[in-house]
């Protein structure tokens, strides 16, 4: 089945015109129907849709890969211009997700999960699938979810926090999802933020579900916390998944990227907005 993905939010821009922010969106094109896979901060989505002509009118469903605002913000439009209309994520999705940043924020413990509430977008047509484990949600298409996280492949960072009763914790946003997409030939990885780890990710749909290859990875890698030691342990093994097309976006950082786009060359893209990859 021929699928199109158009990237519509990222931090980087691939043409004139378009808003760049903070976040990720990718619209997926599958036969007769169209999935939004996260939203954006809010800023960019109607606007970048509209210019690269891609209706959002008429999707078959919203994949969320997290509950921050970044991936989120967009949410309520998008359902407002469908009316109903479901929406998979992690059951952990609406999360209080916060974060604490001095040079940012200073001493202010700032909230970043969605900006809207379960109830507010149910009012307005939100069908919610939640889930915890690694499901086919769609003809073709997995959620993958319910990673084991090593801890030497999770990326940590501290300035995230939720509460555990009255108590400040370390936030491992355990909401964390990708999506797996069946092609022709191999499948394609699309990840939101890969906050679960890229390796670990990779080691998942190897052990769990017998994937060898792949024929590309698209998305946020949140490679930007990790050194260049996993950062070449994660070259190797994408390598060892023969991975066609790498397109990183958003998290993935410029160290990372450099490293990648050195090593897979012209396998290498930046997924910024306004990407276009098609797979049949």
């Amino acid at each position: 089945m021929k699928t199109d993905i158009t990237i519509l939010c990222d931090n980087y821009v691939g043409r004139p015109g378009l808003i760049g922010e903070h976040g990720f969106s990718a619209l997926i094109e599958r036969g007769s129907k169209s999935f939004l896979f996260d939203s954006g901060s809010g800023a960019g989505l109607e606007h970048n849709a509209k210019l690269l002509q891609k209706s959002i009118k008429g999707l078959s469903g919203i994949f969320i890969s997290h509950g921050h605002y970044d991936h989120t913000g967009g949410l309520k439009w998008a359902i407002e211009e469908n009316g109903r209309l479901k929406v998979f994520a992690h059951e952990n999705v609406f999360l209080q997700h916060m974060i604490q940043n001095p040079r940012m924020f200073g001493d202010v413990l700032k909230f970043i999960g969605c900006p809207a509430t379960k109830k507010e977008l149910e009012n307005i047509g939100a069908e919610f699938i939640l889930l915890d484990q690694t499901e086919e949600v769609e003809d073709g298409i997995w959620m993958i979810a319910g990673i084991e996280r090593k801890e030497d492949q999770t990326p940590v960072d501290r300035q995230f926090l939720t509460k555990d009763g009255e108590n400040l914790v370390t936030d491992i946003i355990p909401d964390d999802t990708s999506l797996l997409i069946e092609t022709s030939t191999d499948p394609v990885l699309l990840l939101g933020c890969a906050h679960a780890g890229v390796l670990n990710i990779l080691d998942h749909i190897r052990e769990k579900m017998k994937i060898t290859k792949l024929r590309a990875i698209l998305g946020g890698t949140h490679l930007v916390f990790f050194s260049h030691d996993v950062i070449e342990k994660t070259i190797k093994s994408l390598e060892n998944f023969d991975v066609k097309q790498i397109g990183v976006s958003h998290c993935t950082g410029m160290n990372a990227a450099i490293a990648l786009g050195s090593h897979f060359k012209d396998r290498f893209t930046v997924a910024a907005a306004g990407s276009q990859f098609s797979f049949d």
